[in-house]
């Protein structure tokens, strides 16, 4: 019985599952770190909307994030938004493609 044949067999099937696991950890530690990116952006945007900022000026200074802003009775809504495309197939089934990462945030409404 040949078991070098055996274990090359063994390991030709297993492989494939064994990078969409690599592929998949990928994109999850990717798409923690956009939300991230974006928890920290929102500091930012924050701290300049309280300085007077415009939100027009701000979505010109992040051109590649989507900054809304929703006034409220005694809040203001900061919304950061930003798709992230997955790579994994099979995942981007789960996820969709491109996923979507939101970030909100509520500051006391000043005026």
């Amino acid at each position: 019985m040949n078991r070098k044949g055996q274990a090359l067999i063994e390991f030709v099937l297993i492989l494939p599952l064994f990078i969409l696991i690599l592929f998949a950890i990928i994109d999850f530690g990717l798409i923690m770190s956009k939300k991230n990116e974006l928890e920290n952006m929102s500091i930012d945007v924050v701290t300049l909307i309280k300085n007077g900022k415009n939100i027009d000026e701000i979505n010109s200074m992040y051109s590649d994030v989507l900054i809304t802003k929703e006034d409220g009775n005694d809040f203001v809504k900061i919304k950061l938004s930003e798709n992230i495309s997955v790579m994994t197939p099979g995942l981007n089934l789960i996820l969709g493609n491109p996923y979507k990462i939101e970030i909100e945030r509520n500051i006391p409404n000043v005026t």
